[in-house]
């Protein structure tokens, strides 16, 4: 085993190693039949076709600043027919291959299969009686939009699945169209000094050559670079700590940094940024690379708010929360990050949505920044922060830890937790995993934290062998659903500037119980538009592209009290189980009503929402919009039809928050392996509804903190709490915490002893005659959440 610089290479090559580790398959060709290969180019055409003559007039008469500048280019754009490229089904082939994994193709290639059949076609439910490309261009456009608001919810996912396939294919490399939209491709600052002036920390990774099977020289493995992982290795190694961290994503330095969407999505996110739900209604955008999720993130750093604490504290029993010790943990983490409002310029998107709050007297706020109080008007920031601007893991926690020789291993994902039985117990030993060449090697360490977000913790520790049935359950996602506004007359250029720098929490209690949306402003690259709006026609899908620099999104993040579960398939890998509820629902459907309110009290012309049966609302000239019964009624078709699965553009922007809460103990210890820790978004209680990064951090520093000083952790500080949370009956009671012990040796906690003077009274001592079962009553068991003390079996 070396150590190595790694030199520049192509992005792909490396987006494909993680595309082969994160799928466990090899990059072979999604192979379809001629028939098949037809259904999917009339798709194309379908989607992103030629225009009439009539529709290419409408075209040309819409008001946007490039038909100005580029008539013959958006003219050119009108005739534009996809499915006549000939790379387009390699291009797809591509990007099935990057986001999806092997099950999906199989669903694709019988859906395809399907629709060139006369036979198995001829239904009602399609309502189509020939092969999908016999059909002529209208026929199939009339079809696909049917398809999207179909009662049946198969037919529904037909629309989503090929929809969003084929328009993010294409707006990630628009076949030289970006200019048709506006839309520089790359950020023009980037060849500049801003570039320059701040550099990337230089890192090593460790090499492993074919002739290594095992390595012993560390005593703890830490499973993920991101906001979790990085404060743990920082920390331990810090005390003299032997770290090693594993990442399954890989390190992109400065120079490798290219800031287009297709290099930023295969190169960064969890399966490219196609991440989907088992049935296809929900995105979910995850980073996957050395530093993680603090590599893509928004810069936007939030605490959770005092009501997400005080339920923490009070529902499940975790007082640290509330306490000034988890405080002056925040204090410091936002120190080192540099968060905080100095040097905000909000972009023309956030500046509209504090107008519009303003006018209609709802709540708005600036959003901290993790940018050192360094002006930070990166709108690339979604694909890495090529200026060394935004205090990532890369440029804070992950360098502190190399500085304290922590080891890093990239490109290498972790199969399974290793662990044999010691007595009664299951002790942790190590990892096995696959390095980036597909050789299988095994890490010896006597302590493993899995900081893997809360998609790839609970499949770990589900492929290791833990049979905790609470394991990948109650998995929350902030679900987001969204809404336009069109302002022709405003340069609005979305993509450039501050991304996330605006809130407001008008509706965040939608259901009294402090559950309900936030509205924010969001990165809207072309290639994630169609994430948000869907695809209404081939008419709508041009001209709504064509007034692409002069719309501003909004967000509804919501906070999602009821979740749905991770699982895994026959390979191991994850799969997620999500379906949004009646009440998450009302709260996003809110949420919605009141962003579409801000964007007409701001001036927009015209308001398109995230909901596939909901035409576009177009603002009369001279009318009162909220007294126009046109648009009251808009509003009232808006909530009718709400979002169902497949219908509406739904995903998750953040990491996600999946509760475990009787997997781990108080430390973050699984109850079932010992020295095996959990330390990132998978020990939330409940979602936070903001970004969880800063929470993430603080807990992993806490988590880190317990193992440091696992015998002692419990001091005075925490009298308060332990004697607040002894069982009725119980022949105990805490008389001070000073510096008493608790003996962790053993995975059922027993309290040392040597506690008994300066803790417990009337505690039966190994001389006393005191029988079996009334010792066993004073011995006791800490529970994670709860925090209360549990007999022993």
């Amino acid at each position: 085993m070396s150590e190595h610089r790694p030199a520049e290479r192509l992005s792909q090559d490396s987006s494909q190693i993680q595309s082969d580790i994160s799928n466990h398959t090899s990059n072979q060709s999604f192979l379809l039949d001629e028939r098949q290969k037809k259904v999917l180019l009339a798709f194309c055409n379908t989607i992103i076709g030629e225009l009439d003559k009539e529709e290419l007039q409408i075209l040309l008469n819409t008001n946007s600043s490039v038909m100005q500048k580029n008539p013959k280019v958006v003219e050119a754009f009108g005739k534009f027919d996809l499915s006549k490229q000939n790379d387009i089904i390699d291009r797809l082939n591509d990007r099935l291959l990057k986001s999806a994994p092997p099950h999906k193709f199989r669903q694709i290639a019988s859906i395809l299969k399907r629709l060139s059949s006369k036979s198995i076609i001829n239904s009602q439910i399609i309502g189509i009686n020939k092969p999908f490309h016999e059909l002529t261009q209208k026929q199939r456009e009339a079809a696909f939009i049917k398809w999207s608001t179909s009662q049946t919810a198969s037919v529904r996912k037909i629309y989503k699945s090929f929809s969003m396939l084929i328009c993010a294919t294409f707006w990630l490399n628009p076949y030289g169209f970006n200019s048709a939209i506006g839309y520089p491709g790359t950020d023009p600052a980037a060849k500049g000094s801003r570039f320059t002036s701040r550099k990337f920390p230089d890192y090593d990774f460790l090499e492993v050559s074919e002739e290594i099977s095992e390595i012993k020289e560390f005593d703890t493995v830490i499973i993920g670079s991101g906001a979790g992982g990085s404060v743990a290795a920082a920390r331990l190694s810090r005390l003299g700590y032997k770290v090693l961290v594993i990442e399954k994503g890989h390190h992109y330095d400065q120079s490798e940094l290219k800031f287009e969407q297709q290099d930023g999505y295969n190169n960064l996110y969890e399966l490219s940024g196609g991440m989907l739900s088992e049935d296809s209604s929900i995105y979910v955008l995850a980073g996957s690379n050395f530093g993680g999720g603090t590599t893509v993130s928004w810069s936007a750093s939030m605490e959770p708010q005092y009501f997400v604490r005080e339920e923490w504290a009070k529902k499940f029993g975790l007082p640290y929360f509330m306490e000034d010790d988890y405080g002056n943990t925040m204090k410091y983490i936002n120190n080192r990050l540099g968060v905080n409002t100095n040097n905000i310029t909000h972009n023309a998107s956030n500046q509209t949505l504090i107008d519009g709050c303003k006018k209609l007297g709802l709540h708005f706020d600036t959003i901290p920044q993790n940018a050192a109080s360094m002006p930070h008007q990166c709108g690339w920031c979604s694909f890495g922060c090529k200026y060394g601007e935004k205090q990532t893991a890369v440029m804070t926690w992950l360098n502190e830890s190399k500085l304290n020789n922590t080891k890093f291993l990239q490109d290498c994902f972790v199969d399974k937790i290793l662990t044999e039985k010691d007595g009664k117990k299951q002790k942790v030993i190590g990892v096995e995993a696959i390095v980036n060449n597909g050789k299988r090697i095994v890490v010896h360490a006597k302590r493993v934290i899995v900081a893997s977000g809360a998609i790839h913790s609970p499949a770990l520790l589900l492929r290791s062998g833990l049979k905790n049935k609470n394991i990948g359950k109650n998995l929350h996602l902030h679900p987001t659903a969204a809404v336009y506004g069109v302002f022709p007359n405003k340069d609005i250029k979305t993509y450039s500037g501050t991304i996330m720098s605006a809130i407001s929490n008008a509706e965040e209690n939608v259901d009294g119980e402090n559950y309900g949306a936030k509205i924010i402003v969001g990165s809207h690259h072309p290639g994630f538009m169609f994430a948000n709006f869907p695809w209404k026609s081939t008419l709508q899908h041009k001209q709504l592209m064509l007034e692409y620099n002069h719309i501003v999104p909004l967000m509804i993040i919501t906070r999602d009290r009821d979740g749905g579960k991770i699982f895994i398939d026959s390979d191991g890998q994850p799969k997620l189980d999500y379906k949004l509820s009646q009440h998450d629902s009302r709260s996003m459907i809110s949420g919605l009503l009141a962003a579409i309110k801000i964007l007409i009290a701001a001036g927009a012309s015209k308001i398109g929402t995230c909901q596939a049966g909901v035409e576009d609302f177009v603002i009369e000239g001279g009318v009162n919009t909220f007294n126009d019964p046109g648009f009251n009624q808009f509003l009232d078709k808006v909530k009718k039809v709400g979002v169902p699965a497949n219908q509406a553009c739904i995903g998750s922007i953040h990491q996600m928050d999946d509760p475990s809460k009787s997997v781990v103990n108080p430390l973050g210890e699984t109850w079932e392996v010992e020295n095996l820790y959990v330390a990132d978004t998978s020990v939330f209680p409940t979602a936070t509804g903001v970004p969880p990064m800063l929470t993430t951090m603080n807990v992993a520093y806490y988590i880190s903190k317990c193992i440091l000083d696992k015998k002692n952790y419990i001091k005075k500080k925490r009298g308060s709490f332990i004697s607040g949370h002894i069982p009725k009956g119980s022949n105990f009671e805490i008389k001070s915490i000073d510096e008493g012990s608790i003996d962790f040796s053993e995975n059922n906690y027993t309290i040392d002893s040597v506690m008994k003077d300066s803790i417990l009274r009337d505690t039966p001592n190994e001389n006393s005659p005191t029988s079996k079962k009334e010792k066993r009553k004073s011995t006791r068991r800490l529970s994670f959440n709860s925090f209360s003390f549990k007999k022993d079996n």
